[in-house]
């Protein structure tokens, strides 16, 4: 299962008419906040069910920027779930951004937006499996 939180509403309905016809629908979630994130992930935590395998995080958002949810996510789920990957999606070309995520164990790389449907679809494939 992959997250993918952005805040941008048309970059994640365009994610998800691709995903619809890639057969992996099923595995792909996507929130326009981070705090709405978290809740769903308290709440697959609280009643174990399978967690994301990928989180696919926008870094400047409103309300709960990446580096933000990165920091509430690692206290209350990294020590349970250190499989799951954080990949921040970014536009930034600024070193300081990258180096700021890069710091916390949860995150795995970063991936320069706009996010092709290749690489989507093969995340998808690895965490279907």
């Amino acid at each position: 299962m992959i997250f993918m939180i952005d805040d941008d509403e048309d970059a994640l309905e365009i994610y998800s008419m691709l995903i619809e016809k890639s057969g992996y629908s099923d595995f792909f979630i996507t929130y326009s906040s981070g705090v709405d994130a978290l809740q769903a992930l308290q709440e697959i935590h609280s009643a174990n069910k399978k967690f994301p395998s990928y989180i696919l995080l926008d870094l400047n958002m409103p309300e709960l920027g990446g580096v933000d949810f990165v920091k509430e996510y690692e206290q209350k789920f990294y020590a349970t779930y250190p499989s799951t990957e954080i990949m921040i999606l970014t536009s930034s070309v600024r070193e300081k951004d990258n180096e700021e995520a890069l710091q916390y164990e949860s995150v795995s790389k970063f991936i320069s937006k706009p996010l092709s449907k290749e690489k989507l679809i093969q995340l998808l494939t690895e965490s279907a499996s």
